[in-house]
């Protein structure tokens, strides 16, 4: 990772931290406050990336404890210097896949809330189920975990309309998009996804029946759901159910509080 692209990477991330009107953040950090009280909380952070919204739950949680975990070496790296620079005491980052190196025995019904902020849509559908089993162990009988990510009829799903400029492009004839992309590939930080193509080749196309699927077998129901449409945007369409066709396909980000079933 170069020093122009550690710089902006660095500026990216800080923004995400100190702006509650970051473009892609702002609803999730109105939702969060909303539903959750951290105050004296044990708090997880998954899939953390640079450490923005991590130290913001740290700042604005009054969490006691926070831990963030991202699979990236990049982007702890770069997490840890945000926290050094802006003095949080109270988080810790740690690079670890928790699928092959589960937290140890102590952390068992530990965590009182655990936050996934646009990774899901990131991860293979065997190992996010892994991961949820992983969850239902170190989740506190009452503790919550909120998700967010963009589903894939979202018109931003495919994470490159920077480039392409074309919203719901990832429905384009896969070749075209794919040579689309690698005319106007960028490098990215990360040691998994270090450019535009990997990033977009490494998106399992995430709904939210498919999401359901993979955590309702592990004991998990929604608690709270936000389902962020476009409709919002136009006051004589906001009394319309986002959900039904054709407007799910104007849903920008799925918000979801998920809770343990009680038996």
């Amino acid at each position: 990772m170069n020093q122009e692209l550690l710089a902006k990477s660095m500026a990216y991330a800080e923004n995400n931290f100190l702006s509650n009107t970051a473009r892609h953040l702002h609803v999730d950090k109105a939702f969060i406050k909303q539903h959750f009280n951290l105050k004296g909380k044990r708090v997880l952070d998954f899939g953390c990336g640079m450490g923005g919204m991590t130290l913001w739950l740290a700042q604005n949680g009054s969490c006691c404890e926070i831990m963030g975990l991202d699979i990236d070496g990049h982007h702890i790296a770069i997490a840890n210097q945000l926290k050094s620079k802006h003095k949080i005491e109270n988080v810790q980052f740690e690079k670890r896949d928790i699928t092959t190196h589960p937290l140890p025995p102590q952390y068992e019904g530990s965590f009182d809330a655990i936050f996934l902020n646009d990774v899901v849509e990131h991860i293979p559908y065997p190992i996010l189920e892994k991961i949820f089993a992983e969850f239902k162990r170190i989740l506190t009988p009452k503790g919550r975990i909120f998700v967010s990510y963009p589903p894939w009829q979202s018109p931003y799903a495919s994470h490159v309309v920077r480039v392409t400029k074309l919203p719901w492009c990832q429905f384009l004839p896969e070749g075209i998009l794919l040579n689309w992309i690698e005319k106007k590939n960028q490098v990215i930080t990360g040691e998994h996804e270090s450019d535009l193509v990997a990033a977009y080749k490494g998106l399992n196309r995430l709904t939210h029946e498919q999401l359901m699927h993979i955590v309702r077998p592990q004991g998990f129901a929604i608690a709270q759901r936000l389902s962020h449409s476009l409709l919002r945007k136009l006051p004589i369409l906001r009394g319309l159910n986002p959900n039904i066709f054709p407007f799910h396909f104007l849903i920008s980000k799925e918000l979801l509080i998920l809770e343990k079933q009680v038996l």
